[in-house]
């Protein structure tokens, strides 16, 4: 037993009850006097010049109260970092892909709003598109961007020890190119934005964004307006995924419409909307080359992998750089050269989406080294002990490993599924996959890249009030940080009132994702905490006349060890406090990691990429393949995930879940369908994400080496829950008929064609 009170149990979610009962208030439920509706003009092409655009038929519509156009904007391009900016709120000269925002309408209703829409005319030059990344890359193809040659928006080169030295030394060597496919977050609630701009140019923002305090920095910029003019709050969120991170350029454009109306304003994407502009998984080509010895162990890899960019950055470069560091970290290998490209196409621009690349490279390398361990007659999971990483090591490409439970996960995944039994003893067209996976368990450290702050504050009536800046998108984080907070001023987590998200009242925090929120937001809640700890510890001293040593606490009382009747209150100590020496009970804890960004760090390629902790996990999918159809039924899966200590192991065991849901519904089901740069299934009837009832039975574990920079030992889970599963369900496919597929999802046409195709081989 560790001895927590609050850490370590498996607490419900603070917000389930509100939630379930339908009372919990969403950015769409926000209704202000006066407010009117925005809606985005888009492109109807995917690549066109735009020679004029005419609102005046639009402007005298009437119930129309504001109209913009890029005359309206200060026309200063954004991205999530000024290096990588090339995206205007509304575009001036060109359009990129179908849906590029034109212009914006403000309306007494929703139905005039679009009525104006279709009074706006735009004069187009259409231009040549390209939407394949590897056509785009050829010399002659159409130029997106001016400023991109070949429109490769970035371009990773690395190498570490000598890779053609490896490749000689290797005893077998295998070579395979495999796809993956664009995905849609597909969040339940839409992405919407209410602002207010007052006569002294205050804004209020309430947007349902995962990155509350980066919204308002990047609002500043992109409109010109200083910070501190700007407050953003965040309601409760109906899932994210990666997809609520980012400015929206319909964001910018709510603020600016009601600026101009003197109004509040409010923009609401419909489901349609949702799929058919807003940023997906980047698709991928992976070239990948593995060679290893006769005995398993990896000597030498390499991949080249072409990402498409779509349209414009948002997380694009960062996210190829995921993709290196995640490819190069895992497994013990001395040997590695990776190339990227980052390419520009003329359709919906990639962003970040849960897993930020991993999942895309996991997919490639873990369907490769099965295909390997085939060839060497070897235990897949044997083959990853082999090369498994170890705790305090670095590796090759310079990422320091703090603590590490791979060869934990890979050993209690297998047991758990019953691995060697399955393996031999399986009914016809029934299979058993698995693959492995690294991710960061707290985002990446130093100058100020990785920021997190909380404060918790002792009330005068001795109610404590933890203020944090991070968001919970539905993870529970919430949970998780009153937990802590319980657990060092042992009271129980419900006497810890919470505020989080809103730009005035908490301290800033990078925003959730990467799997940083428990670890960096728990981190910064941990020294809070102990600080006013620390204080009323002193204060209850002196009122007690005893040694601060002595005394402890419990529900809400400090006492004196031994002596339970010698004891005050919080809310004593805190009257006391407040009134008689007018003083505050509060503390203050601000996380960005260790400071110092290691020497060895290349912001391009992420070698050294440094994260203050990385996670492992193995998943094992059980399936059963219908030849005649195609058909796959996942019917079991076991899912190990090395999390560090578990702070609540029930929302982990669900993120768990969600996560393996999701990868599932990659693996098979859900890809965004293109004809010309046009969406074709925006909605949740033909694009076909996973819902309870295609489930299968799931099994969690938790594996909890304590890691010496998470706070209580915790590290992250979010992410990481998605990106081996589909590696795992297209590894089984292939232990169940025979047949490999290499392109995602791994669809029951795919299948039957590989089948076919074996049949007459």
């Amino acid at each position: 037993m560790d001895g927590y009170t609050s850490v370590g149990k498996r607490v419900p979610q603070r917000d389930a009850v509100v939630k379930v009962k339908g009372s919990a208030i969403f950015t769409k439920d926000i209704k202000l006097k006066g407010m009117l509706h925005g809606k985005m003009l888009r492109s109807p092409l995917p690549h066109a010049r735009i020679l004029n655009i005419d609102v005046s038929r639009a402007e005298k519509l009437k119930g129309v109260r504001a109209i913009l156009t890029y005359k309206d904007t200060p026309q200063i391009k954004f991205s999530i970092s000024p290096t990588w900016a090339d995206k205007l709120p509304l575009e001036s000269e060109k359009v990129r892909y179908v849906g590029d925002e034109i212009a914006a309408v403000a309306a007494v209703d929703e139905d005039t709003a679009m009525e104006a829409l279709d009074l706006i005319h735009v004069d187009f030059e259409e231009l040549p598109a390209v939407y394949d990344p590897s056509e785009a890359m050829k010399p002659g193809a159409p130029i997106i961007h001016d400023a991109f040659e070949n429109n490769i928006a970035r371009v990773i080169n690395m190498e570490c020890g000598d890779i053609e030295k490896g490749f000689a030394g290797s005893d077998l060597i295998l070579e395979e190119t495999f796809t993956t496919q664009a995905q849609s977050h597909s969040p339940i609630e839409t992405h919407c934005c209410v602002a207010t701009c007052e006569p002294n140019g205050q804004i209020t923002v309430w947007a349902n964004s995962q990155a509350p305090h980066s919204l308002r920095q990047r609002l500043s910029y992109a409109l010109g307006v200083d910070a501190s003019k700007i407050h953003v709050i965040t309601p409760f969120i109906g899932g994210g995924f990666g997809s609520k991170i980012d400015l929206e350029p319909s964001q910018a454009a709510c603020v600016l419409l009601s600026r101009k109306s003197g109004n509040p304003v409010r923009i609401s994407n419909t489901r349609q909307e949702q799929y058919m502009f807003t940023r997906l998984r980047h698709p991928t080509i992976e070239k990948m080359r593995i060679g290893v010895n006769r005995g398993g162990k990896i000597i030498a890899k390499e991949a080249r992998v072409v990402m498409d960019n779509g349209a414009y950055n948002s997380h694009g470069p960062a996210v190829l750089s995921y993709n290196n560091v995640m490819f190069s970290t895992l497994y013990r290998v001395e040997n590695i050269k990776y190339e990227g490209y980052l390419v520009y196409t003329n359709k919906n621009w990639g962003g970040a989406c849960r897993g930020y690349g991993d999942p895309q490279v996991t997919f490639a390398q873990e369907s490769l080294l099965d295909m390997i361990a085939e060839q060497l007659k070897m235990d897949p999971i044997e083959l990853r002990l082999k090369n498994a990483n170890n705790p305090d090591e670095v590796t090759a490409n310079k990422v320091f490993i703090t603590s590490c439970g791979l060869k934990e996960t890979l050993k209690e995944a297998r047991d758990a599924a019953d691995w060697a039994e399955k393996k031999v003893n399986k009914p016809r067209h029934r299979g058993i996959g698995m693959a492995s996976m690294i991710y960061t368990g707290g985002g990446s450290i130093g100058s100020g890249s990785n920021y997190s702050g909380a404060t918790v504050q002792v009330n005068a009536d001795g109610t404590i009030h933890l203020m944090a800046g991070a968001v919970d998108i539905g993870q529970g984080s919430n949970t998780v940080l009153a937990q802590m907070a319980a657990e060092i001023l042992g009271v129980d987590p419900d006497n810890i009132r919470l505020t989080t998200a809103d730009t005035d009242v908490t301290l800033p925090c990078m925003g959730t994702f990467g799997s940083r929120v428990t670890l960096c937001a728990g981190n910064a809640v941990f020294q809070a905490a102990n600080e006013v700890k620390k204080k009323l510890l002193e204060e209850a001293a002196e009122m007690l006349e005893a040694n601060k040593e002595d005394l402890e606490i419990n529900e809400k009382r400090i006492f004196v060890k031994g002596s339970p009747g010698v004891s005050v209150t919080f809310a004593q100590v805190a009257s006391a406090v407040h009134y008689k020496k007018r003083k505050t009970l509060i503390g203050h804890g601000y996380y960005n990691g260790p400071e110092v960004v290691p020497k060895d760090f290349d912001p391009v390629s992420y070698r050294g990429y440094p994260s203050p902790a990385m996670v492992f996990g193995t998943h094992i999918a059980e399936v059963e393949v219908d030849p005649e159809t195609g058909r796959v039924d996942v019917v079991n899966f076991v899912a190990a995930h090395d999390l560090g200590k578990a702070i609540n192991p029930l929302l982990a065991e669900g993120q768990i879940e969600g996560g393996v849901v999701q990868g599932i519904g990659w693996a098979l089901t859900e890809e965004v369908k293109f004809e010309n740069g046009r969406i074709l299934n925006p909605s949740f009837h033909d694009y076909k994400i996973f819902t309870i009832e295609d489930a299968p039975k799931i099994s969690a574990i938790l594996i909890e080496p304590i890691d010496p920079n998470g706070p209580f030992g915790a590290k992250g889970i979010g992410e990481c829950a998605m990106v081996p599963t589909a590696p795992a369900v297209v590894n089984a496919i292939y232990d169940a008929v025979g047949v490999r597929i290499k392109d995602l999802p791994a669809t029951p046409e795919k299948i039957c064609k590989a089948l076919k195709e074996k049949s007459t081989s």
